[in-house]
């Protein structure tokens, strides 16, 4: 199933936590959006984290062209190097958080971890598209099953989560 990173550095989730959140860290400003969101959440809240990186992978196989197993590990140890830089930017907050890699077709989507899981609040770093509204491909599958909160990098601080 999902792989921890890196294996017996994450501590459980406190046992004060009033809620469980799931926070979807991607690269970039939304991510930080996202995780300085989650920090203050889990300041301010006593929330339970777990941060989750997907790894995307590419097809492998002779009718694929070849083996993308190098490929793949590449862009593993990439996504495993974010997901550290989110460790670090949540600083103390860290300690109250689980980090985790979901391996595309390996570990069960997003939307069925979050079911297992039994988060209650699903954070999704916002996607912008030139004339369209902000969103997440991931929101409307996880809208089924916890709260969905999209963060956007750029709306005013108070308002940067938006449902």
């Amino acid at each position: 199933m999902a792989t921890e990173a890196p294996p017996g550095a994450v501590p459980d989730p406190p046992r004060f936590a009033a809620k469980r959140v799931l926070v979807l860290y991607e690269h970039g400003r939304s991510g930080e959006a996202v995780i300085d969101l989650a920090r203050d959440l889990v300041q301010e809240e006593q929330a339970a984290l777990t941060v989750v990186s997907i790894v995307p992978t590419a097809p492998s196989g002779s009718r694929c062209g070849g083996s993308a197993l190098q490929y793949n590990e590449v862009v593993r140890d990439t996504v495993l190097k974010e997901l550290e830089e989110a460790r670090r930017r949540l600083r103390k907050a860290a300690d109250y958080a689980a980090f985790e890699l979901l391996i595309e077709g390996h570990d069960p989507p997003l939307d069925e971890f979050a079911a297992a899981g039994g988060f209650g609040l699903v954070l999704l770093p916002a996607r912008r598209r030139p004339l369209r509204s902000v969103k997440h491909p991931a929101a409307a599958a996880l809208g089924r099953v916890a709260e969905i909160r999209i963060v956007d990098p750029r709306a005013p601080q108070q308002a940067r989560a938006n449902h």
